[in-house]
């Protein structure tokens, strides 16, 4: 219990430092530019943002939920398969030299050049929307995995191993738990990549989506809106970031008994 009250403290004042910083940047636009109303109120203050978010929560929350899915689909796919594919080839040396060079060659691709592809394989619907998410997270987490597998320490792997462990149990017991840290790391990482993408995975074919919503705003010059669907993004953000802050503190309890 001692444990969770700074941890929720830590989030509320977070979230007041960036409402704070809001509307001091609103106060000061609306300031410098009194004698140009257009770009006065081209960065609302947070209230008026929260009330429209509130207000037009029926109509948002289709927005919300259809961006939620793509990225927690895209997420789950990238993750299931980039984990154990990286923490086979970070623990086998053959493999690691066999398959490195071409993780290399292919990482730096921007990845937006298969969205065509996508599009003429899986339809233009949701499947090429996730489908870009999961490629563009795989190789953050492909190399994560391989790279916390090889640096456990093979005096580990060896203590383990000479009790008659297993290649599975060493995996189970030693690979794993150890690489999970540095995973969960990446993986925050890569949320703020897969919100990001939906930028531009959503301007094709969507008819839901919080990137549509803020679009839609902004061409009506609609900025309370726009601000509103920006927020919708940042919660959805924040929301998979306190998941994965549970599911790390579920999983790898033992980084945090010395804070108990």
């Amino acid at each position: 219990m001692r444990e969770r009250q700074p941890y929720l403290t830590g989030y509320l004042l977070g979230i007041a430092l960036f409402f704070g910083v809001w509307w001091a940047g609103s106060w000061l636009v609306q300031t410098l530019f009194a004698d140009e109303p257009f770009k006065a109120f081209a960065l609302p203050s947070p209230d008026k943002a929260v009330q429209i978010l509130i207000a037009d929560w029926v109509d948002l929350s289709k927005h919300f939920f259809a961006s939620g899915y793509r990225v927690l689909a895209g997420i789950l796919l990238a993750l299931v398969i980039a984990v154990p594919l990286g923490l086979v080839i970070g623990h086998e040396r053959q493999l690691d030299e066999l398959f490195s060079p071409s993780i290399y060659l292919s990482y730096p691709i921007p990845k937006v050049v298969f969205l065509p592809l996508l599009f003429v394989f899986l339809g233009i619907y949701d499947a090429p929307k996730i489908g870009l998410i999961m490629i563009i997270l795989f190789f953050q987490i492909l190399l994560s995995a391989r790279d916390a597998a090889k640096s456990i320490s093979k005096s580990h792997i060896l203590a383990v191993a000479s009790t008659g462990a297993s290649k599975w149990q060493i995996y189970k017991h030693v690979i794993i738990p150890g690489s999970l840290p540095a995973i969960l790391s990446t993986l925050r990482v890569s949320v703020g990549m897969a919100i990001m993408a939906l930028a531009l995975t959503e301007s094709f074919a969507a008819q839901y989506g919080l990137w549509m919503y803020i679009a839609r705003q902004w061409r009506l010059l609609q900025y309370d809106s726009m601000f509103a669907g920006i927020l919708a993004m940042g919660l959805l953000g924040l929301l998979f970031y306190i998941l994965i802050d549970i599911l790390e503190r579920w999983i790898c309890k033992w980084q945090y008994l010395s804070r108990a």
